[in-house]
């Protein structure tokens, strides 16, 4: 129900704000722990903090692909032209207020809490256990390093610290959650009219040019960057490696048993802590057998005894060397006289023969892959290493794609999402390659990306065009139809003024349609609870339930304007729908920790040396949307 109050408040670009504010600075664990921050220039100080452009655009666009989730439509710069940069700055500030003031009033986060926290994150784990492989993918792909994901969870745990402790304990009277109750069963009674935009002349190619300037932000084309890139072909260079014969003797001499030249045997074996045990089961074994023997003497069953197929090597390593070598020295079938061990007494019986181990000439194919691979890798990183080397010594992109023969390509300006006008939108690499090149500037040179798989690229971002409203000559005509829309919808709107005008000074509004030549108003009965959670509800329905008894007003509609009239408001009885007062006492109550969460920020702002730079906000603000350009 509180969505459905939010939803007949205003559109969604308010909606984002309100959201923004509810969420802000509520702290139930781990937001975000793959965002992160980066050096830039400042958009905000908050004591000895700064709050970087990247920091805010880091969370900017992790905001917009959520919206986008819920709305593909949605851009960045239509959120940015809503409010949606200041709002961030704004959350961010703020939890950088708690976090100080948290600091200066003694509190702490330790590095032990931050790991509890992050081994329990689901996405670093596999099969319900931290996993650190996937810990370090994870943290890579996002280009987050482990010290900077620290701060960030120790940051929420310290907020965490500041607010669970108030909000723990919050309540909603049955009293207030009665009045919202009663919002939702008043019954609004009145009627709507529909005002059509008639159609009026095409404008003409001066005022489409007005029209089109007003409203630039329709037509703005986002952001979109050029770049050149050059893939590593790491085949190539595997396929230039070569291995001596040395080499791959040595290797296989060095660890015999991963090349499978170390002999095996299958295993069993029984241990037990005394001499006496052993002795008894390894003459037991040596009548009955050694599986009833160490089921009769040692409690032991088939799983218990079976120690697998074994070299020398492994096996000396999980018992010991003497244990072993006994065991080697039995034939099939054969059962060891008891032997010592540091884990206690040993009866070891060869269940079966495995692999006699396989001779160098034999091994030499897998060696040589295995040496070849090891070696490919190596010159791989050596070749990443010289154009790192040589970006930080000042050598352009030709100068080492010549030096190190590397094929450049270059794309011609995209949006982050891959798309130019006339073309078809970038796929596969290509796509990565452009989404990649809006992390960089022009003036950072070439960089090496991992795209996965294996798949190393170098490339460059070269050009930067900025949001922007295309030529008009380029959309005349969509300016020519908006702006004829435009005129009919000022006519249609200007029907409605009278109608309005005439109800104010006292004309009954069924008369007021009459007397401006407009259809009698079709009756209007609802109230909020009938329409439910629906996700469509018509702008002048959200007008006509929102509105005072007695009023009017005109709402635009595709297609024209709508006449909303509420004639009276009579009162519901909450109490005649079971269980809705308690359900809006739970609904209002799980607000409350938000809105607390907001207002210790605020107080948090006002206790801490806080510098807002509003002028880079702004800036900021007008690059995303498109109106520095205009």
């Amino acid at each position: 129900m509180i969505s459905f109050f939010r939803r007949y408040l205003t559109s969604w670009p308010v909606l984002i704000l309100f959201g923004l504010i509810l969420i802000a600075f509520a702290v139930t664990g781990v937001n975000d722990p793959l965002g992160g921050s980066a050096p830039g220039s400042a958009v905000a100080s908050v004591g000895k903090r700064k709050i970087t452009e990247p920091e805010l655009l880091d969370t900017l666009d992790r905001y917009v692909r959520d919206l986008r989730q819920r709305d593909p439509s949605v851009t960045q710069a239509q959120a940015a032209r809503q409010g949606v940069v200041e709002a961030i700055a704004t959350q961010l500030i703020g939890q950088a207020a708690m976090e100080e003031a948290a600091t200066a009033a003694g509190l702490g986060a330790s590095d032990e809490a931050a790991d509890k926290v992050i081994v329990a994150i689901p996405a670093f784990q596999s099969g319900g256990k931290f996993d650190q492989a996937t810990y370090e993918r994870l943290l890579a792909q996002q280009g987050m390093t482990d010290r900077k994901l620290r701060q960030s969870v120790k940051g929420d745990l310290l907020r965490e610290q500041v607010i669970k402790p108030i909000t723990g304990a919050l309540a909603v009277p049955d009293g207030v959650a009665e009045l919202y109750a009663r919002l939702l069963v008043d019954r609004h009674e009145g009627g709507v009219t529909l005002i059509p935009a008639a159609p009026v002349a095409a404008a003409t190619p001066a005022e489409a040019e007005a029209w089109f300037k007003a409203n630039a932000a329709r037509f703005t084309i986002p952001e979109r960057r050029g770049f050149r890139y050059a893939f590593i072909d790491r085949a190539a260079i595997l396929a230039g490696v070569s291995v001596s014969d040395k080499q791959i003797a040595d290797a296989f001499a060095k660890d015999p048993a991963k090349y499978g030249a170390a002999a095996s045997r299958v295993l069993e074996q029984v241990v037990v802590p005394d001499e006496a045990k052993a002795r008894a089961l390894a003459a037991a074994a040596a009548k009955q057998g050694f599986a009833a023997a160490a089921q009769a003497i040692a409690g032991f069953g088939a799983a218990d005894i079976a120690a697998g197929t074994q070299t020398e090597a492994a096996f000396a390593k999980a018992t010991s060397p003497e244990v072993a070598k006994a065991a080697f020295a039995l034939p099939a079938g054969g059962i060891s006289a008891p032997i010592k061990s540091p884990l206690g007494w040993h009866v070891v019986r060869v269940a079966g023969l495995g692999s006699s181990g396989k001779t160098l000439a034999q091994a030499r194919a897998a060696v040589e892959a295995d040496l070849k691979a090891r070696a490919g890798e190596d010159a791989v990183a050596d070749l990443v290493a010289r154009i790192e080397e040589g970006v930080e010594a000042g050598k352009s992109f030709a100068d080492l794609a010549s030096e190190l023969k590397l094929t450049i390509q270059t794309q011609a300006p995209v949006t982050d999402r891959g798309i130019a006008a006339g073309q078809p939108p970038l796929t596969g690499d290509l796509a990565l390659i452009a989404a990649r090149a809006f992390k960089h500037e022009a003036a950072d040179g070439p960089v090496v990306e991992d795209l996965g798989g294996g798949r190393l690229v170098v490339s460059e971002t070269t050009s930067v065009l900025p949001a922007a409203p295309p030529p008009i000559k380029e959309v005349m005509p969509l300016a020519i139809a908006g702006a004829t829309q435009d005129k009919a919808m000022k006519a249609a709107r200007a029907k409605a003024d009278a109608v309005l005008a005439a109800v104010k000074k006292g004309t009954v509004f069924a008369k007021a349609l009459a007397d401006a030549g407009l259809p009698s108003p079709r009756p209007l009965v609802a109230r909020r609870i009938e329409l439910g959670n629906a996700q469509n509800v018509p702008e002048a329905a959200r007008a006509f339930l929102n509105a005072a008894a007695g009023s009017t007003q005109a709402i635009a509609v595709p297609g024209g304007w709508a006449l909303v009239h509420v004639d009276r408001i009579v009162p519901g009885d909450p109490r005649s729908v079971p269980g809705l007062i308690e359900q809006l006492r739970r609904e209002v109550g799980s607000a409350l920790p938000g809105e607390m969460a907001e207002s210790l920020a605020k107080a948090s702002m006002a206790a801490v040396p806080t510098e807002r730079n509003q002028a880079a906000i702004l800036a900021l603000r007008q690059r995303l949307s498109g109106d520095a350009a205009q």
